[in-house]
């Protein structure tokens, strides 16, 4: 028999993710005043980049579930826009490590600059009771996905 309390996660999970693209993933799809305009997978790239700092391309790929011939072509892109270098791993010569150029980091801030303010504004919508449920639910649901 199957554990309705992992049941209702599954549930959980199937509402979440939809409502997050919808009303969160906005910071991906607005448009910037940079003078590069990178699609979402672009800076999604730029923000596990910053992240990792030196990540070899197949982990990058897993982290946004996408393909080697796709996840080529997009960080092809943002290396041609002098955002992305790539280095060799000085421990591995078969590896590839990505970093963000000087500019990379310029426009990651620029990303999470307007990330701020589009947090900002949807969450200044609720009480701060509210927010602090949130930020406590989120909390707990990294640290659980963590352990898995």
């Amino acid at each position: 028999m199957e554990n309705e309390k992992i049941k209702e996660i599954e549930r959980l999970f199937m509402e979440f993710i939809p409502l997050y693209h919808k009303k969160l993933s906005l910071i991906f799809r607005e448009d910037d005043e940079a003078e590069f305009r990178c699609h979402k997978n672009q800076k999604r790239a730029i923000l596990l980049i910053h992240r990792e700092k030196g990540v070899i391309l197949s982990e990058l790929g897993r982290f946004l579930d996408m393909r080697k011939g796709s996840l080529t072509s997009l960080i092809d892109a943002l290396v041609e826009n002098g955002l992305v270098e790539r280095r060799d791993d000085k421990n591995d010569r078969r590896k590839t490590l990505l970093y963000l150029t000087e500019t990379g980091h310029e426009y990651y801030q620029q990303i999470m600059n307007q990330a701020r303010k589009t947090y900002q504004k949807l969450f200044s919508q609720l009480t701060d009771e509210e927010i602090e449920a949130c930020k406590s639910g989120l909390e707990q649901v990294v640290a659980v996905i963590k352990k898995l």
